[in-house]
């Protein structure tokens, strides 16, 4: 994507000026977020809209993940998002109160083969796949490397999914929202109807946007953008966007 740089229209500090224009950075992870995608995924998509109530324009600008906090951190962007709490953040950023998004991996299955599990323990025999380097939950991860756990780890998400569909794993772990837009971005359509997941999440976490408090008018426009949220929230869009949208393909670019 071009760069853009932002352009930091205040009258004194504290105080937001109309037509306040912001960068955000943040890397691919669709459909969250991603340059391939209409709107560029659906947390830009919710961003640009809730900012745009209170006349704030958003230029996206695409690194990896790393290397986007690090600048936020420096304060060469204005902020980042889809990120979590943590103390040592809550040092260099202002986060948003409403989260922009949750974070959920749950257990995918095939409707034709039922399945429910309450506890993790539970899962000793089952065949599950998982992909390599992720990160499902501590106690997944645990059992996973003390063997209990009966996991083979593959190279991708996709790969995941096809093994799934040709029942030589039972079950495999994955992002809720990532999990349906691959089965319906990569299988036809008599297919995707075929998968489900477990309503029982193995990690479900808020993800939230920051602002680097290098800027302190910063701490006024995540004041400003949650309240903006919260009642895009109550209307309704969030959920559209997030859930019926994305099961209705609409982040696909023509």
């Amino acid at each position: 994507m071009k760069k853009l740089l932002s352009s930091i229209l205040i009258t004194y500090a504290g105080f937001i000026q109309s037509n306040e224009t912001i960068t955000l950075v943040g890397g691919e992870w669709p459909p969250y977020v991603s340059e391939s995608l209409k709107y560029l995924g659906i947390t830009p998509r919710i961003l640009t809209e809730v900012f745009a109530t209170e006349n704030i324009k958003v230029n996206y600008r695409f690194y990896n993940w790393a290397r986007a906090l690090e600048m936020v951190k420096k304060g060469e962007a204005d902020g980042t998002f889809l990120w979590s709490k943590t103390t040592e953040r809550e040092k260099y950023f202002f986060y948003s109160k409403e989260s922009v998004g949750t974070i959920s991996y749950v257990f995918f299955h095939l409707k034709d083969s039922p399945f429910t599990w309450s506890s993790l323990k539970e899962l000793q025999g089952v065949r599950i796949a998982a992909t390599i380097g992720y990160h499902y939950s501590d106690e997944f991860d645990r059992l996973d490397k003390e063997g209990f756990l009966n996991v083979n780890r593959v190279k991708s998400d996709l790969q995941l999914l096809k093994m799934l569909f040709k029942q030589r794993v039972d079950i495999i772990p994955h992002d809720l929202t990532v999990g349906y837009y691959e089965i319906n971005k990569h299988f036809p359509e008599s297919m995707k109807k075929l998968f489900t997941n477990h309503p029982l999440p193995i990690k479900k976490k808020p993800a939230y946007l920051l602002m680097t408090k290098k800027n302190s008018k910063n701490k006024k426009i995540i004041e400003i953008f949650d309240k903006s949220l919260a009642k895009f929230k109550k209307a309704g869009k969030y959920d559209q966007y997030y859930f019926d949208d994305l099961l209705a393909n609409k982040y696909k670019k023509p």
